[in-house]
C-alpha cells in the first residue's frame, strides 16, 4: 500500500532550513496525521534530498511552505492577500512585508526548493499551499512566536492540533522544524476542504464576471492561510 504524506517546509539561511513530513490516513473520510519527522539541513539541495530519501514511496498530498507562490503587479507587489493578513491581525504587520521588501532564504531558497521539487509534486498531484507559519501559531493562539521561551506550550499546542500523541522534544531545540510542523496546518486545512473563502486564497483584483475588486477567488493548489 501506498503511503501518503504531507510535507512542510521552512526555508532559512544556512543551517536553519526546517522540514516536517507527516504520515497521513483517511479517518471518516477526512485526512488525519499519523506520525511526523522532522530535521533541520543546511541548504535548498539538502532539503530536497531529504524529502525524496524520507518520502520515497510515498505519494507527496500537500505541502505548505513559506515562499511566495504568487506575484502581484501592483504598488510594492502587494498582494491582497498579505494586506487582509495585516489589517487582521495587527500584532503581526512586521512579519508581513511586502514583496518588494523581502530578500534572503524566504523567496529564494523557498522558490528554489518549489522548482526543484517540481516534478515530483506533478508526478503526485501535489497541493501547494502557501504558508507563513508565525501567522498561523498567532491566528490560531492569540501568541506571538516566542520559541525561545515557550517552546514546550508551542509545541504541545502543534501535537494537539496534530492529534499526534508525542513528546514535545520530537521539534528539538530549533525553531525551525516546528516552523515546518505548522505549515502542515494549513495543507492539511486546505486538503480537507476546510479554508472559507478568505482564508483559503490569494485575493485578487476584479476579473471578468462582475466581481468585485479584492473579492477572493480560488486558484486551486497555490492557497495561503
Amino acid at each position: 500500500m501506498t503511503c501518503t504524506s504531507l510535507l512542510g517546509y521552512d526555508p532559512g539561511g544556512d543551517h536553519s532550513h526546517g522540514l516536517a513530513l507527516c504520515e497521513v490516513a483517511q479517518v471518516g473520510g477526512r485526512w488525519s496525521p499519523q506520525s511526523i519527522q522532522v530535521a533541520t539541513v543546511s541548504i535548498v539541495r539538502e532539503a530536497v534530498a531529504w524529502v525524496e530519501s524520507k518520502a520515497a514511496g510515498a505519494t507527496i498530498l500537500a505541502v505548505g511552505v513559506d515562499t511566495i507562490t504568487e506575484w502581484n503587479s501592483g504598488s510594492a507587489g502587494w498582494r491582497p492577500a498579505d494586506l487582509w493578513l495585516r489589517s487582521r491581525y495587527p500584532a503581526m504587520v512586521k512579519s508581513i512585508a511586502a514583496p518588494n521588501a523581502l530578500y534572503g532564504s524566504m523567496p529564494v531558497g523557498g522558490a528554489a526548493f518549489l522548482t526543484m521539487m517540481a516534478p515530483r509534486f506533478h508526478l503526485d498531484g501535489t497541493q501547494v499551499t502557501e504558508a507563513h507559519p508565525k501567522v498561523v501559531y498567532h491566528a490560531m493562539t492569540g501568541r506571538k512566536h516566542t520559541w525561545e521561551t515557550d517552546r514546550e506550550f508551542m509545541a504541545n499546542w502543534l501535537l494537539q492540533e496534530l492529534r499526534l500523541d508525542l513528546t514535545p522534544t520530537v521539534f528539538g531545540h530549533l525553531d525551525h522544524p516546528f516552523d515546518a510542523a505548522v505549515s502542515l496546518l494549513p495543507a492539511l486545512s486546505g486538503l480537507n476542504g476546510d479554508w472559507t473563502p478568505t482564508t483559503a486564497t490569494h485575493l485578487r483584483p476584479s476579473l471578468a464576471g462582475g466581481r468585485r475588486s479584492g473579492s477572493p477567488t480560488r486558484k486551486p493548489g497555490f492557497v495561503r492561510f
